[in-house]
């Protein structure tokens, strides 16, 4: 049940925030206007800090009529253009928007080449008029033709307040993304310049999707609004509206009791001030059950009828007396009030869809104008590259040809030399690159017949110790020498047989000659065992089935029957030889 009005009330406070900047009390401002005459621009400046400490409603006719009287005296039309700029920002909030432009169309063709300050001032000021008419595009055509201007002047003020009514701006057309890098640039300009950050914290709340985040922005724009009181107001009936949202009642009344006492403070005789704060009230009275206290509150808003319709808040007012009278049980006038309440809304719905096209345009318009910024951006980027490079290349090109001549002359003096010392050179690598070629491969192969060496004498050892059990095996059956030295000689001939110490120092020389045989066999084939790396070890250096059996101490068949399984873990076909798929390894 959020009140937040989205009428011209709205846009007012929020362009009164986005053209006047609060002060700290006695900061002094800068006076940027080019100096023309002594009398006008000691007058011009009072106004210049007056609207820079945020209290424009000191400025008096009779400063503004001095200003206009002594421009004509002088028959200056320069100063004649600022006294214009200076009347319509005086009388800014209470002054029809189209009767301001039709006078800042006017100051800027009294402006003269050369004030292109007093130039950007004035669409800065003529951009907000016609935003608040709602003519987008030509807002952000002023604002972009403004912004270059008085970046060159240095003018952080008026930096912040246009890249503010900037962000108002994508508010304004519903693209709420690309109003955040304008708010940044705000902030930017407004910490550079020490000011206070009311506005910047108001608006960061509007584009925040979090309710405790809104809060506590709401809050900081009030803590720091000061003199600003128009959106401290906006603020304050924000923070009770998010607070009646999520059922902190009693913090909300205590935000509506603020938000009153702000307009008796300022101005209460002001209808829609009041009547903003009265909807507030209301909206608290209704949500605690408290309908006369709704009717008493709004009963005298409905006599401001036709100010407030302009607002677009009687749809407001309507809404929470039809629903205090249905509380009541006053049933007649619950449906009159709902049947203006309908009709208003549908009213403002008019009105807002009215906008929706020209929002639309302005949004596309603005995005194909951002493209072709960034367009004409980067092609003077490459031009300004471009040139220098130009430049960079004609002085290169004076020192290249300075030394151009020297240069060949004893370059091809050198070449020859070169070419004789790159020839020998060349045949030196050659030639120390064939003889280490050779050795290496002599070694490969010397360490090759080494482990077939080896491997063959191992197997012989076996053999032969084989043959040593079976001799004392018979000798034993024929009763020629006792069971317990046959039994001792048989354990020591297992041992042997048995010894990995072989296997390790016969894997530590294959891996020299054949480096990560075994990991690859292993990414081959994570089945693979021990024994069947000791297989396909022997495989490789090139060991017949019984050389294998004897080195295993096992039969031949049992040697086939492994390389079977062999085969299959390897996932070869029939007609695969396994001999040659290991030596490919």
């Amino acid at each position: 049940m959020r009140t937040l009005h989205t009428g011209r009330f709205m846009v007012c406070c929020i362009l009164l925030a986005a053209f006047v900047m609060t002060s700290a009390a006695g900061m002094a401002n800068t006076y940027h206007f080019k100096s023309l005459d002594k009398q006008f621009d000691a007058i011009a400046r009072q106004l210049d800090n007056l609207d820079f400490a945020n209290e424009r409603a000191k400025i008096t006719v009779a400063q503004l009529q001095a200003l206009q009287q002594r421009a004509k005296a002088l028959g200056n039309s320069q100063l004649e253009a600022r006294a214009i700029f200076w009347q319509v920002r005086a009388g800014q909030m209470d002054a029809q928007p189209m009767k301001c432009i039709q006078l800042l169309e006017r100051a800027l063709s009294l402006c003269a080449d050369g004030y292109e300050y007093d130039r950007a001032c004035i669409q800065y000021q003529l951009a907000g008029n016609h935003e608040r008419m709602g003519h987008y595009l030509q807002t952000y055509n002023l604002l972009l033709s403004a912004i270059p201007v008085l970046k060159e002047h240095d003018d952080n003020f008026f930096l912040g307040n246009a890249y503010l009514l900037l962000t108002q701006l994508f508010v304004d057309i519903n693209d709420p993304e690309n109003a955040k890098a304008p708010l940044e640039q705000a902030k930017h300009y407004y910490v550079k310049a020490d000011y206070p950050l009311n506005r910047i914290y108001f608006y960061e709340a509007l584009l925040s999707e979090d309710g405790n985040s809104k809060i506590n922005l709401f809050k900081k724009s009030i803590a720091t609004g000061k003199k600003d009181w128009g959106m401290t107001l906006q603020a304050m009936v924000n923070v009770a509206s998010e607070y009646i949202d999520a059922g902190h009642l009693d913090s909300a009344g205590v935000y509506v009791r603020m938000a009153e006492n702000e307009v008796e403070r300022n101005q209460s005789d002001n209808p829609i001030f009041s009547a903003i704060v009265d909807i507030a009230k209301a909206q608290l009275a209704y949500v605690r059950d408290n309908s006369a206290q709704v009717l008493a509150i709004l009963s005298r808003e409905e006599r401001n009828k036709a100010v407030l319709t302009g607002e677009r808040m009687m749809a407001d007012v309507y809404k929470y007396m039809w629903l205090a009278h249905e509380k009541t049980g006053n049933i007649q006038a619950a449906h009159k009030y709902l049947k203006l309440y309908q009709a208003e809304y549908e009213r403002n719905n008019r009105e807002v869809r009215k906008q929706d096209v020209p929002k639309a345009k302005a949004r596309d318009s603005i995005a194909r104008r951002n493209d072709i910024i960034k367009l004409l951006e980067q092609d003077a980027e490459l031009s300004r590259r471009y040139m220098y490079m130009m430049i960079m290349a004609f002085v290169l090109v004076l020192i290249v040809g300075i030394g151009i001549f020297v240069y060949f002359f004893q370059r091809y003096k050198i070449r020859r030399i070169e070419n004789r010392e790159l020839r020998n050179n060349l045949t030196q690598e050659a030639l120390i690159y064939s003889v280490n070629r050779k050795n290496y491969e002599r070694d490969i192969k010397q360490k090759e017949c080494e482990i077939s060496s080896s491997t063959l004498l191992l197997a012989n050892k076996n053999e032969v110790l084989q043959q040593i059990s079976d001799i004392t095996k018979r000798y034993s059956d024929e009763g020629q020498i006792p069971h317990e030295y046959v039994k001792q000689i048989n354990d020591a001939i297992g041992d042997s047989l048995r010894n990995d110490d072989e296997w390790d120092r016969f894997k530590l020389h294959f891996d020299s000659v054949h480096p990560s045989f075994f990991i690859k066999l292993k990414e081959v084939s994570k089945e693979l065992t021990e024994n069947d790396l000791r297989l396909c070890a022997y495989i490789r250096i090139g060991m017949r089935a019984k050389q294998i059996a004897e080195m295993l101490s096992v039969s031949p068949d049992s040697v086939n029957s492994n390389r079977y399984r062999l085969r299959k873990k390897f996932a070869l076909q029939r007609s695969d030889s396994l001999d040659d798929f290991i030596r490919k390894i």
